[in-house]
């Protein structure tokens, strides 16, 4: 989701293990060693979120007034719109009801600089599930097609992180990315979402960020997760709930690097995946999640500045939708993180 649909395999948090059913459990006859192995690989997922890679994601100090008018700048517009809820409404939803509610949702969550945290804002969304015009959200078909652009902050409840916009360049991509304690700033949060045809949908989340560690230069650059989406039922058994995995995540640098920048680049990451250190616990990890998960670390950095992971068998996250119509969507993530997005294309 947002974010709250990323985990991020280094980080001081907790992950429900029933939220990563692609893992697999180990046999009594491993031994202490499978055992051994699997409590490392727990202890990382444990760590791990559903935010970002936020979103596991995807996923410092709050939101600056520059970056938060930036992210909410659309919203003025957004709100004076009168969309069609046809759609909505033919599928059993109170759509003039809906529209009410979603309308006064972005009003207070643009006064409140996209912070979802707030106490007003949270009653808002409140009245908003309520009037939710979409029956059965997870089904709701082409209603989750769409370049969806983020307009909450990308606070990913992050272990001590929470209500901040900074983060690790290891925490925002499972550790995948070195130098992983390189701090960046996420400015802007984007999603793409396309049906397959084996009923599955592409769900993809780019994290545009910016390098705020002094120790580097001020790199601009993009984060993205590939993943994909499928319905579920919740606990309660309705079908609001979309499951959710990632397969593969990629950092290049921002378009329209100038080559001095471009060339900093290249030897800041291709040094720190070259002078990476590994440990005993850090090489056992690495081998059980190739084994359990299909992992493929990054081995190289390319001539122009991407960085590759992938996951054959990726754990599987859920996320909630709480509010759907043709303009926004309101997820909550496994990790509670609340994720509005707004519709910029169909």
């Amino acid at each position: 989701q947002g974010p709250d649909s990323f985990a991020r395999l280094v980080a001081s948090t907790t992950l429900p293990m029933a939220s990563l059913r692609g893992v697999p459990r180990p046999r009594r006859s491993g031994g202490l060693l499978a055992i051994a192995a699997v409590v490392v690989l727990g202890s990382t997922l444990l760590r791990a979120g559903c935010g970002g890679f936020a979103l596991w994601s995807a996923a410092g100090s709050s939101s600056s007034g520059s970056e938060a008018s930036g992210r909410l700048a659309g919203l003025p517009a957004l709100v004076a719109r009168s969309p069609s809820l046809a759609v909505a409404a033919a599928e059993g939803g109170d759509a003039s009801k809906g529209a009410v509610a979603r309308d006064r949702f972005l009003k207070v969550l643009e006064e409140k600089g996209g912070d979802w945290r707030d106490e007003v804002v949270m009653a808002e969304l409140a009245l908003l599930e309520q009037a939710n015009p979409t029956a059965d959200p997870a089904l709701s078909g082409t209603y989750l097609d769409a370049d969806w652009l983020q307009v909450t902050r990308p606070d990913y409840n992050y272990g001590d992180n929470k209500g901040s916009t900074e983060y690790t360049l290891g925490a925002l991509s499972f550790g995948m990315f070195e130098p992983q304690d390189m701090k960046v700033k996420i400015e802007k949060t984007t999603q793409k979402v396309a049906p397959n045809e084996d009923g599955t949908r592409n769900w993809d989340i780019s994290l545009h960020i910016s390098c705020v560690d002094e120790r580097y230069p001020s790199f601009k650059a993009d984060i993205t997760t590939n993943g994909k989406i499928r319905p579920g039922k919740d606990k309660d058994g309705t079908n609001r709930r979309l499951e959710v995995w990632f397969t593969q995540g990629s950092l290049t640098p921002a378009a329209g690097m100038s080559a001095d920048v471009k060339s900093d680049w290249l030897r800041t990451f291709r040094t720190a995946l070259k002078e990476k250190k590994w440990t005993v616990g850090g090489m056992l990890k690495d081998g059980m999640m190739r084994l359990m998960m299909g992992l493929r670390v990054p081995e190289s950095v390319d001539d122009d500045g991407t960085v590759t992971f992938q996951m054959n068998k990726p754990p599987h996250g859920y996320t909630d939708i709480l509010y759907i119509d043709d303009m926004l969507r309101v997820t909550k993530g496994n990790r509670g993180s609340i994720v509005a997005v707004t519709r910029e294309s169909r």
